[in-house]
């Protein structure tokens, strides 16, 4: 069983709160405690947890330019790079993408397999649990912290998913400028 670390799990939570009444509904007996429960960040929960609520998420948010897990991601991203994870907002290596990866899910390894100035690829390989949704999530968290750290004309794409048959998920990342592009 995979689990995701409570710093995404109380993003998603989050995200749910405005829609509460739709979300308890959908959300079944099982899950509906965590729109109650403390979140512990430094906690460990499943990831057949947390992407269910991600789905809820998805359907009770209204629509929108980008879907709701991306957005979620984006916002997880600001969040945690002011507050959890700030140690790693000014740098933009690619021991940066890794650590946050693995500090946010035990399962699964991040490989940056393509590298130059203003284009990488990045690998998941061997997510025990892969959804769309969490693919989603990662999309907006890693557009939105190269923003953060002030790259320019940003695009992640996820390119190949696991959820949808692919071997394992890739990301094509590009971007100009900003401070740090080693």
């Amino acid at each position: 069983m995979a689990n995701a670390k409570g710093t995404v799990m109380i993003e998603a939570v989050k995200a749910l709160l405005p829609y509460r009444e739709k979300a308890l509904a959908l959300l079944g007996p099982k899950l509906a405690h965590y729109l109650d429960d403390r979140i512990v960040l430094a906690s460990w929960y499943p990831v057949a947890d947390y992407t269910a609520i991600l789905r809820v998420m998805a359907r009770v948010s209204p629509p929108g330019p980008i879907s709701a897990c991306e957005k979620m991601g984006r916002d997880a991203a600001r969040s945690h790079m002011a507050g959890t994870y700030s140690r790693l907002a000014k740098t933009a290596d690619r021991k940066a993408a890794v650590t946050l990866s693995s500090s946010m899910y035990d399962s699964g390894e991040m490989k940056v397999v393509e590298r130059e100035v203003g284009h990488a690829v990045w690998e998941f390989v061997g997510f025990a649990e892969p959804a769309r949704e969490i693919c989603e999530t990662f999309t907006g968290y890693q557009a939105e912290r190269m923003l953060l750290m002030g790259f320019e004309d940003v695009s992640v794409k996820h390119t190949r998913c696991r959820a949808q048959g692919s071997q394992n998920c890739f990301w094509d990342l590009t971007w100009k400028g900003g401070r740090g592009t080693e």
